[in-house]
């Protein structure tokens, strides 16, 4: 088996406890991903000949072999959709404290997370006191794992330096290297999380974990406790726009963990190298394997749960009009918007970003392939 991870999921995933229903089929649809006993695609190259079954990827997002086509798409549809202008990248996270609350509690506490955050974050660019104000426009990734693999949730979220303003005839931009004040961002998005929550422990809704006790304490805790957005403005290299997309793009499609992040597989152990985030060094931590799984389990969201959303003139219902209505404030005519007809090519777009041929043929190394799909049944 070429995956180490997949080596980790069928040994230990017959022996490991607590997992619930819809874990352990997530678990089951990897270890069946591209095994189907029936193919539904035939590639045949045009120069050797040569014929190879493929088979049906499972596509969900813990797995570590297939999902590629799928975050190659969401990259140019998202650079699609940039505005000339630069853009910021904030990042949300909670205090430690609360990462048993969120882990008890996914579907609830994530739900609550993003929407602390983006009431905030639309109420503070709507009422800053400066001329940047208006109708802000954003989308937000939940990221819930840190190097280790150990509960960490936070969203990244990636904002234009400007706004729409309040009677969308104007582009209002930001200061170029400051966005908003973000000791009052952070204030209002602790103020906003500690009220949901504590509105949510008040009906019952709620798991309390026996290591937090009463919630009601904690959150009187954490109201006296500074939290930290933070702010990274735009630049050049890594801070711009495409480079923002490209790093958040590991984590929408892709499992908390590569296959090259595992130096070994030894003795019922898993050597995992990561980047001590304090002292900004690789090292290597050596868990067991059953470990390894547990930790993997802490990142399968709940079903249909959505880890991307869309906010303002980005909303799903308007983005489109939106987004044209924003570049025609910047300089754009309508007539100069060109939609491209490449977002769906895979082929194409592992070429532009990886520079990746994925339609030559693996055996000749000449030949270009192509798929005859095949239709089950009719005898």
């Amino acid at each position: 088996m070429e995956s180490k991870i997949l080596e980790i999921i069928e040994r230990n995933l017959p022996i490991i406890t607590g997992l619930s229903g819809y874990e352990r089929s997530t678990f089951i649809k990897i270890l069946n991903c591209r095994t189907e006993t029936v193919p539904h695609l035939f590639s045949r190259c045009d120069s050797c000949g040569t014929v190879h079954p493929v088979y049906k990827s499972c596509k969900n997002r813990m797995c570590p072999i297939c999902n590629g086509a799928g975050t190659v798409k969401w990259i140019a549809k998202r650079e699609s959709e940039l505005l000339p202008t630069s853009y910021f990248l904030l990042t949300y996270t909670i205090p430690s404290e609360l990462r048993p609350l969120f882990l008890y509690n996914k579907s609830i506490c994530y739900n609550l997370l993003f929407k602390a955050m983006s009431q905030t974050l639309m109420k503070g660019v709507e009422g800053n006191n400066r001329t940047f104000h208006g109708l802000a426009g954003f989308f937000s990734v939940l990221h819930t794992w840190d190097q280790r693999l150990n509960s960490h949730p936070h969203l990244h979220v990636v904002i234009p330096s400007g706004c729409l303003s309040e009677d969308k005839t104007e582009w209002n931009p930001s200061h170029p290297a400051f966005f908003l004040p973000v000791r009052k961002l952070s204030a209002s998005f602790r103020d906003k999380l500690l009220f949901l929550l504590g509105k949510e422990e008040r009906t019952g809704t709620l798991t309390i974990p026996e290591k937090i006790g009463n919630l009601k304490l904690l959150i009187e805790k954490l109201q006296q406790i500074p939290w930290v957005v933070h702010s990274q403005a735009p630049g050049d290299g890594k801070n711009n726009p495409q480079q923002m997309i490209r790093y958040l793009s590991r984590y929408v499609n892709k499992t908390a963990v590569s296959d090259k992040r595992i130096m070994k597989l030894e003795n019922g152990n898993v050597h995992l190298s990561y980047i001590d985030r304090k002292t900004k060094t690789a090292k290597v931590e050596i868990i067991s394997e059953e470990l390894f799984l547990k930790r993997l389990v802490l990142h399968i969201l709940p079903k249909g749960f959505k880890k991307i959303r869309f906010y303002g003139f980005m909303a799903n219902r308007c983005r489109k009009n939106m987004l044209s209505l924003c570049r025609m404030l910047l300089g754009i005519p309508l007539a100069e918007q060109v939609e491209t007809d490449d977002l769906n090519d895979t082929a194409f777009l592992f070429w532009k970003y990886f520079g990746v041929d994925i339609t030559l043929c693996s055996i000749c190394g000449k030949g270009h392939i192509s798929f005859v799909k095949i239709n089950k049944g009719g005898g």
